[in-house]
């Protein structure tokens, strides 16, 4: 086999802004890594900077739900006081206001002003 076969090297991207995190070595040399990928939701640490000044929203396809909705190029960063004027309901406020993520159908992203500046 040709050693060009395989990458033992790989980079874990961040599951929020999908930067590249860290670098991953294949300690056994059995799996081939892929280049990049996403491994765990764990946060980089720029994102879990912008987590600490307020609530990252990122925007989805419309009707995208669970674990992994298609990202759709918006990415904001609201003061909690927006989460709060906006999402009434307490229960999903209080949520989001936790986990400090939310992803956002993009019609709701219009609706409430937030305009993407790259489409």
């Amino acid at each position: 086999m040709n050693s060009g076969d395989k990458s033992h090297v790989g980079m874990s991207t961040c599951y929020l802004c999908g930067e590249t995190k860290e670098i991953l070595l294949d300690t056994r040399l059995r799996n081939k890594l892929p280049h990049s990928a996403c491994y765990d939701k764990e946060p980089c640490t720029k994102c879990k900077d912008y987590m600490k000044q307020g609530i990252i929203i990122i925007s989805v396809r419309d009707g995208e739900f669970g674990d992994n909705p298609y990202r759709t190029g918006g990415w904001w960063v609201v003061k909690e006081q927006v989460i709060i004027d906006i999402i009434h309901d307490e229960e999903p406020r209080n949520n989001i206001l936790k986990e400090r993520v939310l992803f956002m159908g993009d019609k709701v992203c219009d609706n409430i002003g937030l305009k993407k500046t790259k489409e």
